[in-house]
């Protein structure tokens, strides 16, 4: 008979379990600790931050089984223990260990707000196999139905699509398909997103999005039987997500499945210019500018049956004036900031033009840096210029109408701006979004100031993406 009663327990009296099934039993508590932290690395500092901030799940309880002197052996919440009781107690490992520091400025900055107690399942001593039964349950998998049946990923677009308002790409596409008799089985929508966030496959595809909304550019029969032949290749036999994993791979991949034609090469001038950073693929498409740029939307394409090109139906751009059909910079070479934006934020912009996130020589901490950089001038510069707000004699920015106020953090000035600037409504919410998700804030500041956390071209890319459109705004207002 399952003997079990809940309780609430002390964190100090919770032992981290030695025989931890995560790693080879190990001598006490204090090993035990060390070793989850070796194993699980960044992944612990992403839990202690959420515990942090957000508390524990309280819809997990730990399960713990009696021991000697009045203590608990945790059975299931190994993780969760081991970062409360080192925020609750840096000291708990003697000596150094991994992320130490971490740990101590997380003590210093939530040490009033982290719970002294837990929720706990317990079990007697003699119960062991039964509190076993539900771990291995919590951990392995759908067990025929019995455990936890995970979502697909477009069942985890749909969430965010319903409840965090977040627009997902690869959901539109895919309702589109069945509202017009397509097929869809056995699609992940997480390919889909995927392919997707190259702009020059939206092109050739017919579509792109405007505020998170499809927009078809081309017929949407023509859109729908292009979109047939992307699903048929990838339910078909060999298909991995190896085949779009970079931009790469992906204009090769959608440049074979829409039987396009490369390019024409563009005449070299008399001194040829460096080599480019990587032999990336092109095809003939109607240039279109990034989401958020202030050019002109894109153009419709049409197909030539001479050659199976994509080409523009207006007079396509001299040569010299063509933007290139991929670029590895995060913001696109071609966009022009107005010249009566402050000269400091122009140049760090030209600059973010220059470094490359993608390709042979990617630099994803250098554009990471330039890039809070670039958000936190130009957010200091709209609230002075737009909001009255001034920096005193120590070069403070402070708010007037607030008796002085200052705003020294980022966060505290991108809140203001979101919540009191009258930002149209989707420029606001994707805002709060970005500010509330600390996608800004802890991203590229840890990128800049923490020793272990690193840079991806992706999380840059992604990043931009959703906050390219409040900066235009921005810019828009000043300009």
């Amino acid at each position: 008979m399952d003997g079990h009663r809940k309780a609430d327990i002390k964190v100090d009296k919770l032992l981290v379990n030695p025989d931890n099934y995560r790693f080879d039993p190990v001598k006490d508590q204090q090993e035990a600790m060390r070793v989850m932290l070796r194993s699980q690395k960044d992944k612990i500092l992403r839990l202690a931050r959420d515990i942090a901030q957000r508390g524990l799940n309280p819809t997990r309880r730990l399960v713990v089984k009696e021991a000697d002197g009045g203590k608990y052996v945790i059975q299931e919440g190994n993780r969760r223990i081991t970062v409360l009781k080192l925020m609750s107690n840096p000291a708990e490992l003697s000596g150094e260990y991994p992320y130490k520091g971490v740990f101590e400025e997380l003590h210093e900055k939530y040490k009033d707000t982290l719970p002294t107690e837990v929720e706990c399942v317990v079990y007697p001593a003699d119960q062991q196999d039964i509190a076993d039964s539900w771990v291995v349950l919590e951990h392995t998998g759908e067990n025929q139905g019995v455990g936890t049946v995970s979502w697909t990923s477009e069942q985890r677009q749909r969430f965010e699509l319903r409840h965090k308002q977040k627009l997902s790409s690869a959901l539109q596409v895919l309702d589109l398909l069945r509202d017009n008799g397509v097929d869809t089985s056995g699609i992940l929508a997480t390919n889909v997103e995927r392919l997707l966030t190259t702009p020059q496959v939206r092109q050739a595809l017919g579509f792109d999005f405007t505020n998170k909304q499809l927009i078809l550019f081309e017929s949407e029969a023509d859109v729908i039987q292009k979109l047939k032949k992307v699903v048929e290749r990838m339910q078909a036999k060999g298909f991995s997500v190896g085949d779009i994993y970079k931009v790469d791979d992906r204009l090769k991949w959608i440049q074979d499945v829409l039987g396009l034609q490369p390019a024409p090469a563009t005449p070299q001038p008399a001194t040829p210019p460096p080599p480019a950073p990587s032999a990336a693929p092109s095809f003939q498409v109607a240039s279109s500018p990034t989401l958020g740029s202030h050019a002109a939307p894109p153009q419709p394409t049409a197909a030539s049956a001479a050659t199976g090109t994509l080409a523009p139906t207006q007079p396509a751009p001299a040569p010299a004036q063509a933007a290139p059909s991929v670029f590895y910079t995060l913001v696109s070479p071609t966009k022009v900031l107005p010249p009566t934006i402050l000269d400091k934020i122009r140049i760090i912009y030209k600059e973010l033009q220059t470094v490359n996130v993608t390709g042979q020589r990617q630099a994803p901490h250098a554009v990471a840096a330039l890039l809070r950089i670039l958000i936190e001038i130009t957010a200091q510069e709209y609230l002075m210029k737009k909001q009255g707000f001034r920096l005193d004699g120590s070069n403070v920015l402070r708010n007037p109408a607030e008796h002085g106020k200052a705003y020294d953090r980022l966060d505290e000035k991108l809140n203001y701006i979101a919540n009191r600037c009258n930002l149209p409504g989707n420029i606001a919410s994707a805002l709060r979004v970005l500010v509330h998700d600390q996608l800004i804030t802890t991203t590229l500041n840890q990128v800049m100031h923490n020793t272990i956390f690193r840079a991806t071209s992706t999380t840059i890319k992604d990043f931009w993406q959703n906050f390219e459109k409040v900066f235009d705004h921005l810019i828009d207002e000043m300009k």
